[in-house]
C-alpha cells in the first residue's frame, strides 16, 4: 500500500499553498473528530470545555508548524536542534484534570504531525483506529471498578475509643472497608478517623450515616466519592 506512505508534498523543501491548505483542512477535521470522541466518551462524567476546544485546534496548529518548519530546517542538523530547543520552553499553564486527557493530547499531536508531514492517509487511518479503540473501551467500561469505593471521615470525641467502635455498622452497610488514617484536630480534643469503604448501589446512605452519628456524638461525618488504586 504505497499510497499510505506517500506524502502530499512534492518534497521536503517545496510545499505548495494548495498542499498546505489540504493539510490544514484534514488536520482540522481530525481534530474535530478527536474532540467529539472525547466529549462522547466522557458525556456521563465531567469534561473540560476548554480541553475539548484544545483538541480541535491542536492538530491543525501542529500541522502548520511542522509544514512550515520542515522546509526551513531541511537537512540542516543545527537548525533542527535549535528549533527543537525552542519547543522545549513551552509549558502548559494548567495541568490536565485527568490522566486520560494527556492521552487525548498525544492523540491530537500525532494526528497533526502526520498531516503536517503530508501523510494524510496515515493520519486518517490512525485517527479512525484510535476512535474505534476509545469507543470500545468506553462502551465496555474498561477499568471501571465493580464496587463504589468511597472515603468515609468520622470525627469522634477525645474520650471515645475508636478501636472497633464502628466495625459492626461498617460490616452491615459495606462489602469491605479499610482503615486509612487517624489524626487529631482542634488541638487534640477531637480525632478524625478515615476509612476506605465499598458501598453497593442500593445502600441507604442516610441510614448509614445516622447509625454512625449515634456513636460519634453527632459530630461531623463526611462520605465522599474518591478514586483509589484497588
Amino acid at each position: 500500500m504505497d499510497f499510505m506512505t506517500t506524502t502530499i508534498f512534492s518534497n521536503t523543501t517545496d510545499f505548495s499553498i494548495v498542499s498546505l491548505i489540504i493539510s490544514f483542512i484534514v488536520a482540522a477535521i481530525l481534530g474535530l473528530a478527536i474532540s467529539s470522541t472525547y466529549m462522547l466518551a466522557n458525556h456521563k462524567e465531567f469534561y473540560s470545555k476548554s480541553h475539548a476546544w484544545t483538541l480541535v485546534m491542536l492538530p491543525p496548529i501542529i500541522a502548520m508548524i511542522v509544514a512550515l518548519v520542515v522546509p526551513i530546517v531541511g537537512n540542516n542538523l543545527a537548525s533542527a536542534f535549535s528549533i527543537a530547543g525552542v519547543f522545549t520552553i513551552v509549558r502548559f499553564r494548567s495541568e490536565p484534570t485527568e490522566p486520560k486527557d494527556v492521552a487525548y493530547v498525544a492523540f491530537a499531536l500525532a494526528a497533526g504531525l502526520s498531516c503536517g508531514l503530508g501523510y494524510i492517509y496515515i493520519g486518517i487511518l490512525f485517527t479512525v483506529l484510535m476512535i474505534i479503540c476509545l469507543f470500545v473501551l468506553s462502551l465496555c467500561s474498561f477499568a471501571s471498578p465493580r464496587k463504589k469505593t468511597m472515603l468515609l471521615k468520622i470525627t469522634i470525641p477525645e474520650d471515645l475509643n475508636f478501636e472497633g467502635a464502628f466495625d459492626e455498622i461498617l460490616e452491615k452497610y459495606t462489602s469491605g472497608y479499610t482503615l486509612q488514617k487517624i489524626r487529631t484536630s482542634d488541638f487534640g480534643s477531637l480525632f478524625e478517623v478515615s476509612y476506605k469503604v465499598n458501598l453497593g448501589d442500593n445502600v441507604d446512605k442516610k441510614a448509614f450515616i445516622d447509625e454512625l452519628r449515634t456513636i460519634n456524638g453527632n459530630l461531623n461525618i463526611m462520605l465522599t466519592q474518591k478514586e483509589f488504586d484497588i
